[in-house]
């Protein structure tokens, strides 16, 4: 793992090693300033880790939740927003050992926000999300994470999703320029897909 933090590190991505889910809400805690605004793309590994009701629930923040809102306009429009908020938290779809990020998004608000806009991106990884290589990220992408988005959409009736329909932006981030930008928080579990 110390090689894995090395890694970001020399890509200016900060990063940190954490147990479990009650670490790594505490270093989220930790890195979100009082009277932030603060959005988050959809995530299971968010969900798993319950910092999306702790934040629902802290006053001394401005959360923009597109979870509480119904209308497609209205979520495109916070979707827009969140890319001027101080912080902005994700999940990952894979992290190479030698430091890349790999996401693949349908709509592209994600990976949009990863890569530019918030001041600050807190990325949340389950050890399961880890890959050798960038080949084996993209094929764990594409036969794991799709698949089970698949299974989870379908389960909540919204059919017609596709591969083909959720890989319509591929991002790698290699480095950041930005220095205190990107974290990376590795949780000791196995955390979303």
């Amino acid at each position: 793992m110390e090689k894995i933090i090395e890694a970001f590190k020399s890509r200016n991505i900060n990063c940190y090693f954490v147990d479990d889910e009650e670490e790594a809400v505490s270093k989220i805690l930790e890195l979100i300033p009082k009277s932030s605004k603060v959005s988050f793309g959809g995530s299971i590994t968010l969900e798993e880790i319950g910092i999306l009701n702790i934040l629902k629930d802290r006053a001394d923040i401005n959360l923009l939740d597109r979870t509480s809102l119904k209308d497609p306009k209205d979520i495109t429009k916070l979707c827009r927003e969140s890319f001027s908020c101080d912080v902005y938290l994700s999940g990952t779809n894979a992290i190479t050992k030698s430091g890349q990020i790999v996401n693949v998004d349908g709509k592209g608000n994600r990976v949009a926000a990863i890569t530019f806009g918030p001041d600050k991106v807190i990325i949340v990884v389950g050890r399961n999300k880890i890959t050798d290589n960038l080949d084996d990220a993209l094929e764990r992408i594409k036969k794991v994470c799709c698949v089970k988005n698949i299974k989870r959409l379908e389960s909540l009736g919204k059919k017609g999703w596709t591969v083909d329909n959720m890989w319509c932006t591929v991002s790698i981030i290699e480095r950041q320029k930005e220095k205190d930008r990107i974290h990376i928080i590795i949780v000791n579990k196995e955390l979303g897909f």
